[in-house]
């Protein structure tokens, strides 16, 4: 089966203390346990019409009941589907919740869905009820209803445009709920009745796929993966009561439950709910979150947004970023070694954090942070850096809707290259041929209706995640990629190219990477382009004379420059996947000469028999390849050159 990475089950319980709570064992109940302890606190904030609307956890404990009951008095059984549809309001989540006390179970579909998808989810679940935000999601339905039999009525929550719609499959929000009130005069008791009954192993959820690879799976998730998922993720980042929360993930994402939702629930953190999408930032701003998620498009925004704004900011203001950012970048530095910073670089960060970084952290909406995550794809260093360089202590994380949460930074623990260790009470394991298993009590039950993806999924109790990945020895995981893009040598060793490509081009010296290997080769090579703005100032600093880019390639001292980086990728790297020789190309790889798409990806196939000398040469006995290359020179003549490409060793030639 492959190797246990060293005592992860062990180390996980470190972080800190289990949550538990005596009889909860699926959301209603935590809601109805809230309900109790924090009665008149704050569950929510919804902003509407620039005023945010507070609702208690009284509030919010009516609202799911009289909805669960009205639910069941228009007929609802236990295991019957509710979609919902719309923005991320209150009334999204109440609809959820009240589905899953009656005993149901609830369904997301994403808001920009076109009706064909709406139809695909609700006829594949057999949604019996929909739950709706607006006039435009109504109307999704209305345009197919006829083909779902099953489903009994449409409830829309916002009245905007519907005043005159007469549809009988139609009924508001505001009616459900009236009709639950009135159902509660004759069913006393009978919400607390079904709450009680809801056990950990009931299905709470369907969660769909993007369908990215063909029509979406839908995975089923019981209340206790739900909550087994974020107790991981709270182990790491504790929240509290007195905390505020941004709900920003679509609700129809799984990743709302993993890192909102069900945390919110488990803490008693208050969940606030922008005005409109277009106004997240400037709400997120007036909310002051203590905890922040984002993807790394967002956080990359984050950072472009900054960086825009110094161009047209005050001369004192870019005086103060010039000044102060190279402190913010080297007191992160220090604290990515592990190292704590000395007495005078903490003086230094003080003066800057009140001189810049309080008032970009504050722009941002990140004035209260404590920590902040970022997951789903690779984050670029530059981005990482700035973020922490501000003060923000920005962690990755690593989680799927089959595996629940699997790993994160720890406090201490961040590694820029790593996606953390496993979380609370999971397992991992790595098979020979480099896929991770996960086993915890966080993992699906399995697909809806569809056996044969379960049984490849779930083998012997473990989540076959299809990811590779490698277990470094401080126990990170650092991923790969996806199995099936991973690439295989001679020996059977699996590499993987995008990944190694990816990490070489975080350098500043390194502007491309083609990574070479397959089944007819035993090591792994690169072919590498230069950044020649970059190597040039770094040549000229360090009195390296030179003409062209064909000349400075060949220099052995950017070889050695060069050879740092891919020491530093290879130390992410299993031993046997490592990039052993490498070229520094004596041009850029060009889109004009179909090397390269548009968007600057890789046209594998084609530079492979391109450069199919030079790859012999990489894996022969000559060490050089001659070649003849156009060149422009400084003073605009363009001529011809021919010169020696040197294959060099990652060790030391």
């Amino acid at each position: 089966m492959g190797k246990m990475a060293a005592q992860t089950g062990l180390k996980q319980k470190k972080d800190s203390e289990t949550l538990t709570l005596d009889g909860v064992q699926t959301i209603p109940q935590l809601i109805r346990h809230n309900y109790e302890r924090w009665r008149d606190g704050t569950a929510m904030c919804m902003k509407q019409f620039g005023i945010w609307q507070r609702y208690s956890w009284a509030d919010y404990y009516q609202k799911v009941k009289h909805l669960s009951l009205g639910l069941i008095s228009l007929g609802l059984q236990p295991q019957d589907v509710v979609c919902i549809i719309g923005d991320n309001e209150p009334q999204w989540f109440w609809g959820e919740f009240a589905t899953q006390a009656a005993g149901g179970i609830a369904t997301g579909i994403f808001v920009d869905s076109i009706p064909s998808e709406v139809k695909y989810i609700a006829e594949k679940s057999r949604a019996r009820f929909a739950i709706v935000n607006d006039q435009e999601q109504t109307d999704k339905f209305l345009e197919i209803k006829s083909q779902l039999p099953s489903l009994k009525k449409v409830i829309y929550w916002d009245l905007k445009g519907l005043r005159d719609y007469d549809d009988p499959v139609l009924i508001s929000y505001s009616e459900v709920l009236k009709l639950g009130a009135d159902y509660e005069t004759t069913h006393p008791d009978l919400f607390e009745q079904n709450v009680a009954k809801g056990r950990g192993d009931d299905t709470a959820f369907i969660y769909f796929t993007s369908g990215t690879t063909g029509l979406p799976k839908g995975a089923l998730l019981t209340h206790r993966a739900l909550l087994n998922t974020a107790r991981g993720f709270i182990s790491r980042f504790p929240l509290s009561e007195h905390d505020d929360l941004i709900s920003n993930f679509p609700a129809a994402w799984v990743g709302d439950s993993f890192f909102a939702t069900v945390p919110h629930l488990l803490t008693g953190a208050r969940l606030n709910f922008p005005e409109e999408p277009e106004t997240v930032a400037e709400d997120t701003r007036e909310v002051g979150p203590n905890f922040a998620i984002y993807g790394p498009r967002q956080w990359e925004s984050l950072v472009r947004e900054i960086q825009v704004k110094m161009i047209d900011a005050h001369p004192l203001k870019r005086f103060a970023y010039k000044l102060f950012m190279p402190v913010g970048h080297k007191i992160a530095d220090i604290k990515f070694s592990g190292q704590e910073p000395g007495w005078n670089w903490k003086l230094l960060h003080g003066i800057a954090y009140w001189g810049l970084f309080r008032a970009l952290r504050d722009r941002l909406g990140l004035s209260k942070v404590r920590f902040a995550v970022t997951g789903s794809s690779v984050l670029s260093l530059d981005t990482f850096r700035l973020i922490h360089a501000i003060g923000v202590e920005l962690r990755q994380s690593y989680a799927s809707t089959e595996a629940g949460f699997i790993s994160s930074h720890s406090k201490g623990e961040i590694r820029f290259e790593s996606l953390g260790r496993p979380a609370l009470g999971t397992e991992v394991r790595i098979t020979d041929g480099g896929e991770l298993l996960v086993r915890s009590g966080a993992m699906f039950s399995g697909y809806y209706e569809d056996p044969g993806k379960t049984a490849a999924t779930l083998k012997d109790g473990w989540c076959h995640t299809g990811d590779a990945v490698h277990i470094n020895e401080d126990g990170h995981i650092i991923f790969m990629d996806r199995m099936e893009h991973m690439g295989e040598l001679k020996s059977g060793i699996k590499y993987a190219p995008q990944y190694i490509e990816g990490r070489l081009r975080f350098s500043p010296y390194i502007k491309d990477a083609m990574v070479i290997g397959g089944k007819d080769k035993d090591f792994v090579s690169a072919i590498l382009n230069i950044d020649f703005t970059m190597v040039g100032k770094w040549a000229e600093r360090h009195h390296i004379p030179y003409t062209t880019f064909v000349d400075l390639s060949q220099k052995t001292e950017v070889a050695d420059l060069v050879r740092q980086d891919l020491n530093r990728v290879n130390s992410y790297l299993p031993e046997g996947s490592r990039v052993r020789k490498f070229v520094l190309l004596h041009k850029e790889f060009d889109p004009d000469e179909a090397e390269l798409t548009r968007t600057r990806k890789l046209r594998r196939e084609f530079m492979e028999k391109r450069y199919h000398t030079l790859i012999e040469a990489l894996y022969g006995e000559s060490g050089e390849v001659a070649v003849e290359a156009p060149v422009t020179y400084r003073d605009g003549r363009q001529g011809v050159v021919s010169t020696v490409i040197k294959v060099r060793s990652v060790e030391k030639d």
